[in-house]
């Protein structure tokens, strides 16, 4: 079955196209990602801006284009955080129809439950592992045993949202640091996994990327950055030194997405506390996620 499974988040639009084979594999065939920043001022207004929906436009069209031309058999787009959370969400719905591209709005559970499969399927994790994926509007954080989903939960927590809530300029004022890492705190603080151990923290989306790049000091390459190992004290030098620069500064290091320059502080800070609160001294980084997911889990669609 050849599958197109897209993940429409709130910084990125990512298309993985695959032939999923029977059990947990699949043969990658393509693989898309495109910075839309769909989340564009949602946390102030509520609504999708006018700018984002061009954005997102531009890649629906190219998207459908490229389905056209591979022929897939089954087309799955799910939406989370931005649009479960904006009242103007039937504008990304028909944009999505006119390219061929229907769209599912998907809990932040079963979001959680895609995320785990997709970024552990090809893995032999650690009897506890938890998956963190720092996304642009929220975060998902999900506690696996044996390599079996046990619980997982999504956070207010997102590189955009955080950086439209606590930061103002770039470099980034300490007093607004500060705020913004006691925000992560207390909200991890008071959710359900606030207290749990494991042996391991795997992390997704371009968060923990850009940090392997930056580390390797290259562009992306799935073959060196998947299964990068970040150590966090490196992670938390990184936070502070990125904080010290503008945007532009942070555009000219190597390795760096410059699309994700001025929101890369906030998310490196949400996935070095976590990590750090959930006891462990590194994190695994993984390209996969959640259209990894939703491609292997196509026949529940």
């Amino acid at each position: 079955m050849k599958v197109a499974a897209l993940d429409l988040g709130t910084n990125t639009f990512l298309m993985l196209i695959a032939n999923v084979k029977q059990g947990l594999s699949l043969e990658v065939l393509e693989d898309h990602i495109t910075v839309t920043r769909l989340g564009q001022g949602v946390h102030l207004t509520g609504k999708f801006h006018a700018e984002a929906l061009e954005r997102a436009e531009s890649c629906f069209r190219r998207y459908g284009q490229i389905l056209q031309e591979t022929k897939v058999d089954k087309v799955i787009a799910v939406a989370t955080a931005a649009a479960r959370d904006v009242k103007n969400s039937e504008e990304l719905f028909r944009m999505g129809q006119k390219y061929g591209i229907p769209i599912e709005v998907i809990s932040g559970d079963r979001e959680a439950q895609l995320t785990f499969l997709g970024s552990t399927f090809d893995q032999t994790p650690e009897k506890s592992v938890a998956v963190i994926d720092v996304g642009g509007g929220s975060t998902e954080v999900i506690i696996g045993k044996d390599g079996q989903f046990v619980e997982g939960q999504s956070l207010p927590l997102g590189s955009v949202r955080l950086t439209e809530q606590f930061i103002s300029k770039h470099p980034v004022e300490q007093g607004e640091l500060s705020k913004l890492k006691a925000h992560i705190t207390e909200v991890f603080e008071s959710s359900s996994l606030f207290g749990k151990r494991v042996q391991q923290v795997v992390a997704v989306a371009g968060t923990p990327t850009t940090l392997a790049c930056l580390e390797q000091k290259t562009a992306f390459r799935e073959e060196l950055i998947h299964g990068h190992v970040l150590d966090l004290n490196r992670m938390k030098n990184w936070v502070n030194r990125m904080a010290d620069m503008d945007v532009e500064e942070r555009m000219r290091l190597p390795g760096m997405e410059p699309k994700r320059a001025d929101v890369v502080v906030a998310g490196a800070s949400i996935l070095h506390q976590l990590s750090a609160m959930l006891g462990v001294p590194t994190v695994k980084t993984s390209t996969k996620g959640v259209r990894y997911g939703v491609a292997l889990s196509w026949e529940e669609f």
